[in-house]
């Protein structure tokens, strides 16, 4: 079943008012403390990488993942404009022609502010395997998750802590810092179990939590940043008639680079997980799982 109308149009609204408070908060909270964080002296930068994401379907001690592709990219950014884009292409499933095919949607934007994070998902999923405690697979091709989401997250000692250092290597965090998270956000799930109706849904709540990032000598940087929040929510009918029922959710996310003046090398990690009931008895964890691995090469120009 195709989102309705009405889910689409609530996702919308939101997402526009999440970015107008990025906009405004970007505008308005600009500064740094120079002790803790500066920008690298480069004006562009080239960022190849290796990326896989997943969408993965809980159900009480059963588990369905799906073979979802590797791929490999390349992200090309120039300093103080809005030029930050990447470019990617599959290149081989993670696992071999036995555990299925599973045909893939996976749209993310994570954008590392000084006061404020913006992250949006757009996935959709269909095809996905079940192995057992004996290695026996068992597959599902017409099982189907779609999450289309938007979260807004303020960080309060964003002078001191730089989001962007720990996930965009787009400047340096010269001292450790941390800093305490607050934010919102809004879901619209459809999840077709084998064998079951679809499941529409609509979550939104808010969320808090804490980041941190360690300097370990002169070139490592070690951070981590982990939310909890608790969304309200139902099935479209039922929230028109005002029926709400209360979904805890999770979104952690950790990374480690190694940098220099001219490069930088990052491996970082990303686990969001959402709880959709689909009836008094029955409950689904959706778990979006990301990790990658980039090269950054900074220049300031073609010509060498």
């Amino acid at each position: 079943m195709a989102l309705s109308t009405y889910q689409l149009l609530l996702m919308k609204r939101f997402t526009c008012i999440l970015i107008l408070l990025f906009t405004t908060t970007a505008m308005l909270a600009q500064k740094s403390d120079s002790l803790y964080i500066t920008p690298y002296p480069q004006k562009m930068a080239l960022s190849p990488f290796i990326a896989t994401n997943m969408l993965i379907i809980g159900s009480g001690e059963r588990e369905f993942n799906p073979n979802s592709p590797v791929k490999a990219g390349l992200g090309f950014s120039i300093k103080n404009t809005v030029v930050n884009f990447r470019l990617s292409t599959s290149i081989a499933p993670l696992e071999g022609s036995e555990y299925g095919k599973t045909k893939a949607t996976d749209f993310q934007l994570h954008n590392y502010g000084r006061k404020f994070i913006f992250d949006l998902f757009i996935q959709r999923y269909k095809g996905f395997y079940e192995e057992d405690d004996s290695g026996t697979l068992t597959l599902y091709p017409d099982v189907l998750v779609s999450q289309i989401g938007a979260e807004g997250t303020y960080v309060f000692n964003g002078n001191k802590f730089s989001s962007k250092a720990a996930f965009q290597q787009g400047e340096r965090q010269l001292q450790s810092a941390g800093s305490f998270l607050l934010g919102g956000g809004m879901y619209v799930y459809e999840l077709r179990p084998d064998g079951q109706e679809t499941i529409d849904n609509i979550q939104f709540g808010a969320h808090g939590g804490y980041g941190y990032s360690w300097v370990v000598g002169e070139r490592w940087l070690l951070s981590a940043m982990g939310t909890l929040g608790v969304n309200v929510g139902n099935d479209p009918e039922a929230l028109t008639k005002i029926k709400l029922k209360l979904y805890p959710s999770v979104f952690a996310r950790w990374g480690a680079s190694y940098n220099k003046p001219g490069w930088s090398v990052n491996f970082s990690t990303l686990v969001q997980n959402k709880v959709l009931y689909a009836a008094q008895s029955d409950a689904f964890t959706i778990t979006s799982f990301g990790a990658e691995i980039v090269y950054i090469y900074r220049f300031d120009s073609f010509r060498k």
